[in-house]
């Protein structure tokens, strides 16, 4: 068994980028840029974006939410760029993308099957520039932006 300082090291250590083909790096850069326009969004009009998630039921602390889930997009991010990052970087880039994905995913979904759909003016993805009411078309958005993170993250531990 290793010891605890050879797992640190071993998480510390190392900068190497994941092994993509040029067309998976182009597709993993459209995805991060993609992370880092809703969040740049939703700052922008962070308190519009705040009463959104009010309103599609994060109701308890929907401030903290909202910067949780910037956080969570600005640093998922990261690691769908040529970035060197530390292997610990990597991984968190890695789970905080799959996290906020799968955020976007599961609240969409739940707002259509519970008949929101077309009753609220906004579902957040993009704060309040881009409006978008949950409907079908927001479940397919979200649904490949989360394809596309599972794609990319399992392309590049494929190609370690």
């Amino acid at each position: 068994m290793k010891s605890l300082q050879a797992h640190l090291n071993s998480w510390s250590g190392g900068s190497s980028l994941p092994k993509l083909s040029n067309g998976q790096w182009n597709l993993s850069t459209l995805v991060g840029v993609v992370f880092l326009v809703m969040a740049l969004l939703q700052v922008v009009g962070f308190n519009d974006f705040k009463n959104t998630l009010d309103g599609i039921g994060l109701s308890s602390s929907p401030a903290l939410w909202a910067v949780l889930i910037i956080i969570a997009e600005v640093w998922g991010s990261l690691s769908f760029f040529k970035i060197r990052l530390n292997n610990l970087g990597r991984i968190l880039s890695d789970w905080f993308a799959l996290l906020v994905s799968s955020f976007w995913f599961y609240e969409t979904l739940k707002l259509v099957s519970e008949g929101a759909a077309g009753q609220l003016p906004n579902s957040g993805f993009f704060g309040k520039y881009l409006q978008q009411s949950p409907g079908w078309w927001t479940v397919v958005e979200a649904s490949a932006l989360l394809a596309f993170v599972l794609y990319l993250k399992s392309a590049a531990a494929k190609n370690k």
